[in-house]
């Protein structure tokens, strides 16, 4: 009786420790921000020489399933007729997880005004980022806003 008893205590000692363990969320690793800027940065650079090719590499597979892909985001950096005059993303503001983010900037032209938001949501696939959507985004509500914070 006594060691059934032990026995349950033991049990039940270390089924709160696991449950405890269980709803700690970890901080995500801070290398992670050179990475998604880096993506961002070469997403950047293939939009700006308009190579279909290089956008295609950076984005999931999963983008296809919301009929987004490099002419999408094509269409929607230089807008119809391609007359808009893409210089960068810029401003770009991270938010993110273990194997998730998300990139609200501003596409820029010569004059770097933020008058155009975009977000891009990324997701961590075999250890790179791709991105998986893209969609306007809202402008922020103060300069405030932190960047490289954990989502």
């Amino acid at each position: 009786m006594m060691s059934t008893l032990k026995l349950s205590i033991g049990g039940l000692a270390l089924l709160v420790s696991l449950a405890a363990g269980c709803g700690k969320e970890t901080t995500p690793n801070r290398d992670h921000i050179p990475e998604l800027r880096q993506q961002l940065y070469k997403l950047q650079l293939a939009v700006v020489d308009k190579n279909r090719a290089a956008v295609d590499s950076l984005l999931s597979v999963d983008i296809l399933d919301i009929d987004q892909n490099s002419d999408s985001l094509f269409n929607f950096v230089y807008g119809a007729g391609a007359r808009f005059e893409f210089r960068q993303f810029g401003n770009a503001a991270i938010t993110y997880t273990s194997n998730k983010a998300r990139i609200d900037c501003f596409i820029m032209d010569s004059t770097a005004l933020e008058k155009r938001p975009i977000t891009f949501t990324l997701i961590l696939d075999d250890d790179n980022w791709l991105f998986k959507r893209f969609e306007p985004g809202l402008p922020r509500l103060s300069d405030s806003a932190s960047t490289d914070s954990v989502m």
